[in-house]
């Protein structure tokens, strides 16, 4: 492998755990009585954004590997 497959492997890791963070930090945000909490669906829509992200890196680290394997 080489250093930019390693890179981008590395960033949707980190984007990987941030995006549970961020959703555990989701959870934890208080109930509104009316229903849905807007501070709530805003860290739950950070956390898909991030995860979206994560998928993308992992998806092109994986086309990246593929690509360099096959020569």
């Amino acid at each position: 492998m080489n250093f930019k497959t390693l890179l981008f492997l590395a960033i949707a890791i980190g984007l990987y755990f941030v995006s549970h963070s961020l959703e555990l930090r989701g959870d934890a945000a208080p109930l509104s009585p009316g229903g849905v909490s807007p501070e709530r669906a805003r860290y739950h829509i950070m956390a898909l954004v991030l995860l979206l992200g994560a998928l993308s890196c992992f998806i092109y680290a994986g086309v990246n590997a593929f690509r360099n394997w096959r020569g």
